[in-house]
């Protein structure tokens, strides 16, 4: 029997911007990572969780051996015994006549294969996506909890916020141009991706209207959900 020192564990580094490190703890937790230790850094944060390795059942495994032997050394008898006259008494087989004539299909008519084109109406319908009126803090407070708070990839959201912590606007490990909203009245952040050309008049303190949609982020190889990009932005006077 293993003992818990005997165990052997598998590690796993998580690299993520500042404020997200508890939905990404939570969500690793969820999949039966144990989490091990954190490094906080100015902008990003290093998590390391391990798991346990599975033990290999070396006594089933050797059980399975030998019963597949012992079928091999079976049916080389039985092919030993049996195999004698197969050759000289087998009779070749007559090909019936279904076997001998080609079946020759009847043209399909245009009809049975082309399809049924669509209309124009039916082709150039789109449904646009619902957009959910929230807040910054309750748009974070779903993030960081578990599972996200059941926001999928493509879920949009609109909220009006204030800019903060300008000197952190960057672009980051993504390629992508992130901007910081203030929550929970400073004390946290809310990371949006935005067009960088967007934000050549923004400042602390400016306010900004954003229409968001959820979606995916890959950072070191590592690709996680919960990431929001603005499809639209307008700056409150």
């Amino acid at each position: 029997m293993t003992t818990a020192t005997d165990a052997k564990y598998a590690t796993r580094s998580v690299k993520t911007v500042r404020g997200l490190e508890s939905r990404i703890r939570t969500k690793l937790e969820n999949e039966g990572w144990e989490f091990v230790s954190q490094t906080q850094g100015k902008v990003r944060s290093e998590l390391i969780f391990r798991r346990r390795k599975p033990e290999i059942p070396w006594k089933l495994v050797g059980i399975g051996g030998g019963l597949l032997a012992l079928l091999a050394i079976m049916i080389t008898i039985i092919t030993a015994l049996g195999g004698g006259d197969s050759s000289g008494n087998a009779a070749e087989p007559v090909p019936t006549q279904s076997a001998t004539q080609a079946v020759v299909p009847e043209a399909a008519t245009p009809s049975a294969v082309l399809p049924e084109a669509a209309t124009p109406s039916a082709a150039s319908t789109i449904v646009s996506p619902k957009i959910t009126t929230i807040t910054v803090d309750d748009l974070l407070d779903k993030l960081n909890s578990a599972k996200l708070g059941g926001i999928k990839n493509g879920d949009q959201f609109q909220l009006t916020g204030e800019l903060f912590m300008s000197d952190l606007w960057t672009t980051g490990v993504t390629g992508e141009f992130s901007v910081l909203l203030k929550a929970q009245g400073g004390a946290q952040d809310l990371r949006v991706f935005v067009d960088k050309s967007e934000t050549s008049e923004w400042r602390d303190g400016t306010k900004v209207h954003m229409v968001l949609e959820s979606g995916e982020a890959t950072i070191n190889g590592e690709t996680t959900d919960g990431w929001l990009r603005a499809v639209s932005v307008e700056t409150i006077p």
